[in-house]
């Protein structure tokens, strides 16, 4: 199993936090964001991860070489003006061929989380904290056990839950997805998409189901969301 983490973001509505630092590098009560999510991968045995830089990539580096020698860093000189389709996209050969999990570096979570993922039966799976509604998160849709939707805009009497944007590939949904990514960045040349554009648009053709969240998760794009995370893992 591979993992690939999209962090190319900037985090605007983080600053002045991220005038000096990238968004992935926000502390949760002292632990950066993608510093957490790589002490998960590493200690459910995933230590083959490509991590998606942009915005402070050199910061970003020496962070996570600092504590992972071994993550591989992608960067994305395209940052400001693409989206996460596109950083997926780069990342495409690191991880082609393999099961992986791809996840937004703007999550904070549990452990457990990932491990629930890696365990489910299921080889193409969406975390899914089912029952939840949130007016910012991706939301999906589910028909005979299948995934059949994501997007922002799903309204709540149609959504399973919410998805936390971590997701797991067997090596043919990956082919999927990553063909649907070139439909849109280099046959119509669309790059400011987010990556659950082009995994909705495989929905019909490969099946995905949800892996019920297990743990605590919170996606972090702004002050309040910071300190609503800082309150919910007050014991991190």
């Amino acid at each position: 199993m591979k993992a690939l983490i999209l962090a190319a973001g900037y985090g605007s509505r983080l600053k002045p936090l991220t005038d000096d630092i990238p968004k992935s590098l926000v502390p949760v009560n002292g632990k950066p964001i993608l510093l957490k999510q790589l002490e998960n991968l590493y200690d459910c045995g995933v230590t083959d991860i490509t991590v998606i830089s942009g915005y402070r990539a050199n910061m970003l580096e020496a962070a996570v070489h600092d504590r992972f020698r071994d993550v591989n860093i992608i960067h994305s000189p395209d940052y400001e003006t693409t989206n996460n389709m596109y950083s997926a996209w780069l990342g495409r050969e690191a991880v082609a061929g393999d099961d992986f999990l791809m996840m937004n570096a703007d999550v904070f979570m549990d452990g457990s989380v990932i491990r629930a993922l890696m365990d489910h039966d299921w080889p193409n799976a969406i975390v899914t904290d089912i029952g939840f509604y949130l007016e910012e998160s991706m939301k999906v849709v589910e028909k005979g056990g299948r995934l059949t939707h994501i997007a922002k805009d799903i309204p709540a009497d149609d959504a399973l839950g919410a998805s936390i944007d971590v997701y797991r590939f067997s090596p043919e949904a990956g082919a999927a997805f990553f063909a649907k990514c070139a439909e849109y960045i280099e046959g119509k040349n669309e790059k400011k998409l987010w990556s659950e554009v082009a995994l909705d648009g495989i929905l019909g053709d490969v099946e995905f189901r949800a892996c019920p969240l297990d743990g605590r998760w919170y996606e972090i794009d702004d002050h309040d969301d910071l300190a609503a995370a800082e309150r919910i893992f007050a014991d991190e």
